[in-house]
């Protein structure tokens, strides 16, 4: 019966389908066809989502969310930002009907770091991945940076998440998801040394630390609300337990990653420092 009903809107109401942007506030539903995701308003009329603008009502996009730097074309859409110049707010997580789903479940790899700006999560090539939060759906394809097949969704809050080294995409852009939507599979596109989800949380493409919100043993958020400080941004510029190493004669880069348990790249980008270097005795370096 719902085929047949379908079937009646599209031949009846083919002639209300050429709209030139996506309104999500009139939206009752989305249909997938043989030739893409179709949209049901609630008017009654339909179009299908193809490559169409985003525009939202003045309720969903009263700060300019979804139209300031949305950008289908390039990983960092907007202007990049200092942490200093974005000023103390709370953003809401969840509340009412958007709620959060953790993208995937696997083993733990790696975490935020200064040369490292997400999660790793080691999964089984094919595995499913899922939105994070409500959204539309900015960029989905391959990116020769180094993410592979990449899926950027920016959420009603203004924060983006970043899906990384996909075997396979499951959304376009311009598409509007829900937490828990299927948008891709895992694999190990781009640099990437076996199959695992590089997963970032960015907020006018700055980088923050996703366990900041995330409880991720529990796959669950921390809080409904997250407040956005200048110390989310850099969260181990004001680590209480940080390590410094006073440089003796004979200390190497190399040394000190291998005496920390860290990296040369990590040590360069916390002190902010090249690997040409020169390490005079008795200055002192960040080294955790």
């Amino acid at each position: 019966m719902k085929q047949w009903v379908f079937g009646f809107l599209l031949v009846v109401l083919c002639s209300a389908s050429g709209f030139s942007q996506v309104n999500t506030g009139n939206i009752i539903d989305t249909v997938e066809t043989d030739q893409g995701p179709v949209l049901l308003y609630r008017n009654f009329t339909w179009e299908y989502l193809g490559d169409e603008p985003v525009m939202m009502s003045s309720e969903e996009d009263s700060t300019g969310v979804f139209s300031i730097g949305w950008n289908t074309e390039q990983v960092f859409a907007s202007v990049r930002m200092s942490p200093d110049s974005i000023h103390d707010t709370v953003l809401v997580l969840r509340t009412g009907d958007k709620t959060f789903v953790m993208p995937v479940t696997g083993k733990f790899l790696r975490g935020f770091m200064y040369s490292h700006k997400g999660l790793d999560i080691r999964m089984n090539t094919g595995d499913t991945v899922r939105a994070a939060f409500d959204g539309v759906v900015r960029y989905a394809k391959y990116n020769r940076g180094g993410f592979g097949n990449l899926v950027i969704i920016r959420h009603y809050n203004g924060l983006e998440t970043y899906y990384a080294h996909l075997s396979k995409l499951k959304v376009k852009v311009n598409q509007v998801v829900k937490a828990g939507d299927l948008i891709g599979l895992i694999g190990s596109t781009g640099r990437s040394r076996g199959p695992h989800l590089h997963f970032e949380v960015r907020y006018h493409d700055l980088p923050l630390d996703p366990m900041r919100m995330i409880d991720y043993d529990n796959g669950t958020l921390i809080s409904d609300n997250f407040p956005i400080t200048k110390k989310v941004f850099y969260p181990n510029d004001y680590n209480v337990n940080a390590v410094y190493h006073k440089i003796r004669s004979g200390d190497t880069l190399g040394l000190l990653a291998r005496k920390y348990h860290t990296s040369v790249k990590e040590l360069c980008a916390m002190n902010k420092i090249k690997t040409s270097t020169t390490l005079r005795v008795g200055r002192t370096l960040r080294v955790r």
